[in-house]
């Protein structure tokens, strides 16, 4: 018989109420978003979809992060904090964490393409990414081939969002600041770390790497210790408890099927494999904390230290960036205290009118969406709906996505590698995001609301908002750029680019 444990995994108790309510009825054996941060015990996974009730203060106007719950091993810059570094960067790198074999964090999040896809073949079809559980373009969305329905977000920088709070504007408006996702759902409540909380999602996300288990995560790292061990071992970091948990018999069968159900023959080690399971996400964070993801050496760091210059297209969009464009409103220019430089983001929410992505798989994927091309995405309004502390943030953030850095916003591999930008990959260039800032209220409406970005380019319009509500109209839509100007827009943000 299965443990307690394994049982309330099983129901989706920890971390479901956080998922998008099409995601959730078709999860309903087991959460995409398992309890991973909890620490072994018992009371405290089944009481994770309590604990923003718990925690009122975290949603004080201007409240810092919280103190994280997990301490990291040695300090930054000491010999067991770089030992841990390189031990995330072994995971973040390690395509056999997934249920196919064949997909890691840095698949999705390559640095080579500024912390987003590794190909541009999903980005030119769909602006949006297959998951390990994936077989053909051409085929539908199915359980046997997986599609992600929101772009995948840069991971670069992320690691200094605060845990989502609430936060009062200076027109005494209140904002949502932090959290981790496009919709915020990482909250950092357990760790004070969003990031870390992120982490322990893809592994285990349905439309990602899709494993059943953190038990098949934790049971792959440890027998690539023993067959193809990492140059530095999980036990080396974080002691040998683990040598003695009894895996079940056929646990790599089971954590070949994305629906099969990890149940550890002992109570027990049900603690040990969630504590592990922690551990490799505080791996990934400290990793994703590094001087490797987070370098603060593009060309405009060296500009703001002096040395070096921006030629004459870079200065005039630099100026726009801070002026006329409003660009610095939510992706703030300068250097906040303690930071060697600007992170160009202010780390909270805005619906930018997006048209919707008639690329998107979600339209095709009923298994998810019975509500087919009605389907709405509501980002962070509609992840607040299941937290009841937050339920007065829900209206006034319906489609309201997170403010990404604009730091390797142009990075990319070679010069023809194409990328996709915003929560649902509708634009495939920075040119096309800049016009849409520009334009978007100017245009006119075009009547089919599922058009792409270069159909609606054709015919000189942008199409509906996918959520009219809440869009913001006095920081974008009707800029009054020129052309030159957009081209010197998009001229500083390749200045952004790390080396």
């Amino acid at each position: 018989m299965g443990s307690v444990l394994s049982s309330a995994t099983r129901r989706g108790l920890c971390w479901c109420a956080g998922l998008p309510a099409l995601v959730r009825r078709s999860l309903s054996r087991r959460s995409a978003l398992l309890p991973a941060l909890a620490i072994g015990l018992l009371a405290v996974l089944l009481a994770l979809p309590l604990l923003p009730r718990a925690l009122p203060g975290a949603f004080a106007a201007s409240a810092g992060p919280l103190p994280p719950a997990t301490a990291l091993p040695g300090a930054a810059g000491s010999p067991v904090r770089a030992r841990l570094e390189a031990f995330g960067r072994q995971l973040y790198n390690d395509e056999t964490l997934s249920v196919g074999r064949n997909m890691s964090c840095a698949t999705c999040h390559s640095l080579r393409s500024g912390g987003t896809a590794a190909d541009d073949l999903s980005n030119r079809r769909l602006g949006l990414h297959p998951g390990s559980a994936f077989q053909s373009y051409e085929q539908p969305p199915s359980a046997e081939n997986t599609f992600a329905w929101r772009n995948i977000q840069t991971n670069t920088y992320a690691v200094f969002s605060p845990p989502l709070h609430r936060s009062r504007a200076s027109d005494g408006s209140v904002q949502m600041v932090g959290g981790n996702f496009w919709d915020g759902r990482a909250l950092g409540f357990l760790t004070g770390r969003p990031t870390q909380e992120q982490a322990t999602v893809p592994p285990l996300g349905t439309l990602e790497q899709a494993l059943p288990s953190p038990a098949c995560v934790v049971a792959r790292v440890v027998q690539r210790d023993h067959r193809n061990p990492y140059p530095i071992t999980y036990a080396s970091l974080f002691g040998t408890g683990l040598a003695t948990v009894q895996w079940p018999e056929d646990l790599e069968r089971l954590c070949r099927q994305s629906d099969s159900v990890v149940d550890m023959p002992r109570s027990q080690d049900d603690g040990r494999v969630q504590r592990a399971y922690s551990n490799l996400s505080m791996a990934l964070w400290a990793y994703q904390h590094s001087s490797q993801v987070v370098p603060f050496n593009s060309r405009f760091d060296a500009y703001s230290q002096g040395r070096a210059r921006l030629n004459a297209a870079e200065q005039r969009g630099l100026a726009l960036f801070n002026g006329k464009a409003k660009c610095a409103g939510c992706h703030v220019s300068t250097t906040a205290e303690g930071l060697p430089g600007a992170l160009f983001t202010d780390f909270t929410y805005d619906n930018l009118g997006l048209p919707r992505n008639p690329d998107n798989p979600i339209y095709r994927f009923p298994l998810i969406n019975p509500d087919g091309r009605d389907w709405v995405d509501l980002g962070l309004g509609g992840f607040l709906q299941h937290q009841d502390s937050l339920r007065d943030q829900i209206n006034p953030n319906m489609g309201k996505f997170k403010v990404p850095t604009l730091r390797n916003v142009d990075r990319r591999p070679r010069a023809d590698f194409v990328r996709s930008y915003m929560h649902n990959g509708y634009f495939r260039s920075l040119e096309q995001v800049v016009d849409f800032y520009n334009s978007r209220d100017t245009k006119p409406r075009c009547q089919e609301r599922f058009l792409s970005a270069d159909q609606a380019e054709q015919q000189g319009c942008w199409p509906e908002p996918e959520v009219p509500a809440t869009v913001n109209r006095s920081e974008l839509g009707n800029l009054g750029l020129s052309p030159e100007e957009q081209r010197d827009l998009v001229s500083f943000l390749k200045t952004l680019t790390d080396r």
